[in-house]
């Protein structure tokens, strides 16, 4: 029977030892990558470095993808400019600022400015047309209602100031002599035909 627990514990010990020598294999085959010592200043300037190499390649991609949309065909290249009007630095007035989009439309000078935080940033043209009539020139603008959310937000004089801003933009970049703004087809704004000198 001595000889039967001998083999036993025997059996016992290979089996265990097998097992144990799998996992030690296993272990070095899971792919463990093995780093070389680095101080955390070597480790820092290398990621650095890295970054930079890939911020100046998205750089070069970028101008590569703005010269190609701009090189269709030759076409495309040529931009107008156009005032947009905004809040001075007291809120007492306005200033004015000129900027470039590829053609003048309703929509280039509200993104211009909402820009400048005179409409929020979901505020779109619903509508938008002009028309020649005793008074001169009038245009009509209708915003979408969340200019209505917008200026709910303001205080009375930084409402009026908005419509100003508006007013003026669109009353100089289409050279009119009147303006009539809606949101949501509500009337918010007419202005009074300007005496030209």
């Amino acid at each position: 029977m001595k000889k039967g627990k001998w083999a036993v514990f025997v059996l016992a010990s290979v089996f265990w030892l097998t097992a144990c020598g799998q996992r030690m294999d296993s272990a070095v085959t899971t792919g463990e990558m093995v780093v070389p010592e680095m101080s955390s200043e070597d480790l820092l300037v290398d990621s650095l470095e890295y970054l930079l190499r890939d911020e100046d390649k998205q750089g070069e991609d970028a101008q590569g993808m703005e010269a190609s949309a701009n090189s269709v065909d030759g076409e495309n290249t040529a931009s107008v400019e156009f005032v947009v009007y905004y809040s001075n630095a007291s809120c007492d007035g306005l200033d004015s600022q000129r900027e470039q989009a590829s053609e003048l439309t309703p929509d280039a000078l509200i993104a211009a400015l909402a820009r400048h935080n005179i409409v929020s940033l979901d505020t779109k043209v619903l509508s938008f047309s002009e028309e020649e009539n005793e008074e001169g020139r009038v245009i009509y603008l209708d915003l979408s209602a969340g200019m209505n959310h917008y200026l709910e937000t303001m205080t009375r004089e930084a409402k009026d100031i908005i419509i100003d801003s508006i007013a003026s933009t669109f009353l100089e970049n289409y050279q009119a002599d009147i303006i009539q703004i809606e949101v949501g087809g509500k009337p918010l704004y007419s202005s009074v035909a300007l005496e030209k000198a």
